[in-house]
């Protein structure tokens, strides 16, 4: 049994603590945040997948979407495969349309019928499906509804291929496909007002389209459905024709969702890792000094038959009792913040599902860890109180005097150097324990804020790169075939200094068995509105033969330059093309030709312009008179994008002052329990010094010179830590969807150091009282003992 459980025992524990109330709520509220990190966002991770999947299950979200082939046949084939659940097929198409004046690209999808089981069912939240007897009506998507406010008994108008048709909203639902309003893959950041979902009965479906039959298979599988029945059913598809076949990780709301998860999966570890291990560096060199100060009371209990476990188990129980009431409040505030989180975000993002669970286990995981950092922190110190030689140990203080190491020689011959500086430097080299301690408390501040930071830096280069290198055109127009005498009239328009013809269409780019749905842009060869960044970091031209396209795909389909790729566009036959290069681009997937290029690959391409303005021109009054031009069907603003990525940015700046602030915080909780330390190790020396007519004054410059000078000592060390850091969160964001690299300027850094610098020099405050309370008399007293 630990001599601790005993009632004297830990009456003293309790005594000692109080007589530490500073600094043992200082590492309390490190492992208090470590904890709650931790419990918060694990749990809001899990929470939020499962609402996923719960959405997912209700609303039966297809695992595999094929398109092309001939729909019916590849549905027939497919039914009776082992492990499919559901089969259906529908009519998918994205067409011009026209909500409230604002001309768009949205998308028609086909409605499966009423009462049959299907894929990819809707959730309505206001008004009915259509009414059979009313061919006009259909349903809205509800971020659609949302972004240009339609409600049931709204009309908007779609263009068919051949005429504007009128149709009348019937309802507002939710879909599974679009829980985050994505067209794909390339576009999962974009302009609300530049897309929208229309859900139409098949037979309407397909006259909006302006297609002759259904051009997509859906394909859920059972819940009990194993790897190798899903792989079956991927190679059958392809078999049966279908050009495009799309699992349901590579769809683009949930591909879009995900890239949250996996952000969430890193904050619930990395965060915590950091403020545990800042609370066990700050509660090692309380206890280190605790068993310092209590080696005559150690050697005299080992002297009356103390059994050394009982002595360990005794210091133990101090780590356990510091970080366990820290990881019992951490528990109970990561159970609030997990429903707030959780319920905040789906709300958000329109999730139709939200779990909410506290989990037991994560709780006891995150407990254990907070307790964890205590008994480690303690271990240390408390083996060697247990090792201590009991005759020497009750002599007095027992220490080993410091030998004087070279720094401290060194320095005791710099004459040149005030007084104050010497005693800090060789006070350093003197307390290399303390001075390491100080140090780690300042790289782990730097890391914690250099990562949140560095995210927000390189986000803001991502979008100079895209908006400023990439994307140089203002706004492109996408206009009905036969509206060749547009040139003219878009270049009369005062504002408009420059005008390029764009064809895009909608493409898959194939090889061997993968394959990969992406935009094929056309474009002149000595085009002005988009640049190509290599991936070696330079810029190239158009090839004259052949496609660029964006460097994930070298990964994606296992390509590498030279090799001849399969494009099949839309509505279109497969072509043999020779990849001519990757681009680097921050947004999306893209591919890239000539115009000439891009018409011999033909399908359904839709022909557009690429516009630039003039510096001062009026961007609302341009767009209006744009719009109304005849021949005119959808208007991008690439600057809306630009603004809308800018808006969401401003509530970053929330979140990177929660991380500015719980960084200085960690910084000051290390340092501050280091300095206050130091204070004690050393009563016995100011003291001294007092008593021989040193003031308050100089004694506290030397300690805050002291301090200061092991903070910027960790500086670089803390730089290198907090960049690899944030290279390797941004690292999780990487893919098709998104290219983010690191960017932290020089701003950056010094913003990190200085944040730290003013959490070491707040530090420093209680010093000069600490020292001032000094009892000269009373150590003198003790010290003579």
């Amino acid at each position: 049994m630990l001599m601790s459980a005993k009632p004297v025992l830990a009456k003293k524990i309790l005594r000692d603590l109080r007589r530490r109330t500073a600094q043992v709520a200082a590492i309390t509220a490190t492992v208090l945040l470590g904890v709650l990190l931790f419990v918060a966002s694990y749990d809001s991770f899990r929470n939020l997948g499962t609402s996923y999947r719960q959405t997912y299950a209700r609303l039966h979200l297809a695992d595999f979407t094929a398109t092309g082939g001939d729909p019916a046949t590849i549905a027939t084939a497919l039914r009776a495969a082992p492990g499919v659940g559901r089969v259906a097929v529908r009519t998918q198409a994205d067409v011009p349309m026209t909500i409230d004046g604002t001309k768009l690209v949205g998308r028609v999808a086909g409605l499966p019928q009423p009462g049959t089981p299907s894929v990819n069912e809707l959730d309505l939240t206001e008004g009915a499906l259509p009414d059979p007897a009313r061919p006009e009506q259909v349903v809205i998507e509800h971020h659609t509804a949302q972004t240009f406010g339609l409600k049931a008994g709204s009309t908007l108008q779609i263009f068919d291929g051949t005429a504007w048709r009128p149709v009348t909203v019937s309802g507002v639902a939710r879909s599974a496909e679009y829980l985050w309003p994505a067209r794909s893959r390339q576009e999962v950041v974009a302009d609300p007002h530049s897309f929208a979902v229309v859900f139409a009965p098949q037979a309407q479906a397909l006259r909006l389209a302006g297609q002759p039959k259904p051009n997509q298979t859906l394909i859920e599988m059972s819940s009990a459905a194993t790897a190798a029945e899903r792989s079956e059913v991927a190679e059958q598809l392809r078999s049966a024709g279908a050009t495009a076949v799309e699992p349901q990780r590579e769809q683009p709301s949930h591909a879009a969702l995900q890239e949250d998860l996996n952000g969430f999966s890193t904050l619930a570890i990395g965060f915590p890792a950091l403020f545990l291990l800042a609370a066990a560096i700050a509660e090692y060199v309380l206890m280190t000094r605790l068993v310092q100060s209590e080696r005559p009371i150690i050697g005299t209990m080992l002297a009356m038959g103390a059994r050394r476990r009982s002595v360990v188990g005794h210091y133990i129980n101090y780590g356990v009792g510091i970080a366990g009431i820290g990881a019992l409040l951490g528990v109970a505030g990561g159970f609030v913040a997990t429903s707030a989180i959780t319920g905040v975000y789906t709300a958000e993002i329109g999730i139709p599902d939200t779990v909410v669970e506290h989990r037991i286990p994560t709780a006891l995981v995150g407990f254990a860890l907070g307790l964890l950092a205590g008994i480690i922190a303690a271990a240390a110190p408390a083996i060697a109180a247990a090792r201590t030689a009991p005759a020497e140990a009750m002599r007095g203080d027992g220490a080993q005097p410091v030998r004087a190491g070279q720094l401290a020689r060194l320095t005791a011959r710099w004459h040149w150097l005030p007084v104050v500086a010497r005693m800090a430097l060789r006070s350093l080299a003197r307390g290399r324990r303390r001075t390491v301690a100080t140090m780690v408390g300042t790289v782990l501040g730097l890391v914690v804020i250099l990562a949140s930071l560095g995210m927000f830096t390189s986000i803001q280069h991502m979008l100079n790169v895209q908006f400023g290198q990439v994307q140089r055109e203002d706004a492109t127009v996408l206009v009905t075939k036969g509206s060749s005498d547009l040139v003219a009239q878009l270049r009369a328009i005062p504002g408009v200094a420059a005008v390029e013809e764009g064809v895009f269409t909608p493409v898959t780019i194939s090889a061997g068995n993968k394959s990969y749905p992406t935009t094929l842009t056309g474009l002149p060869s000595d085009t002005t509105m988009h640049g190509f960044r290599t991936v070696a970091g330079g810029t190239r031209n158009l090839p004259d033969t052949g496609i660029l396209a964006g460097a994930q795909l070298a990964s994606k389909l296992d390509i590498a330059v030279g090799d001849t790729v399969t494009v099949t566009p839309a509505f279109g036959s497969p072509q043999q093309v020779p990849l001519a290069g990757f681009v680097d681009e921050p947004f999306g997937t893209f591919a890239y030709a000539t115009t000439a290029t891009a018409r011999d690959i033909k399908g359904l391409g839709t022909t557009g312009y690429l516009l630039r303005f003039a510096p001062d021109a009026d961007r609302d009054s341009l767009r209006a008179t744009i719009t109304g031009l005849s021949g005119v069907v959808a208007y991008t603003d690439t600057h809306a994008l630009a603004d809308q990525a800018d808006q969401f940015l401003g509530l970053l700046w929330i979140f990177i002052g929660v991380m500015l602030t719980l960084g200085a915080i960690l910084a000051f909780t290390v340092i501050y329990v280091v300095m206050t330390v130091n204070l004690a190790e050393r009563t016995t020396e100011l003291a001294t010094l007092r008593a021989a007519g040193v003031s308050v004054r100089r004694l506290t410059a030397t300690l805050a010179i002291e301090n200061l000078t092991a903070t910027l000592l960790a500086v670089p060390i803390g730089l290198a830590a907090g960049i690899c850091t944030a290279w390797a969160f941004l690292r999780s964001f990487r893919s098709d969807m998104f290219d983010i690299e690191l960017s932290t300027g020089w701003l950056l850094p010094l913003l990190a150091v200085g944040a730290v610098l003013v959490a070491a020099a707040l530090s420093q405050l209680p010093a000069a009282r600490l020292v001032n309370r000094i009892d000269i008399a009373r150590v003198v007293r003790e010290r003579a003992q």
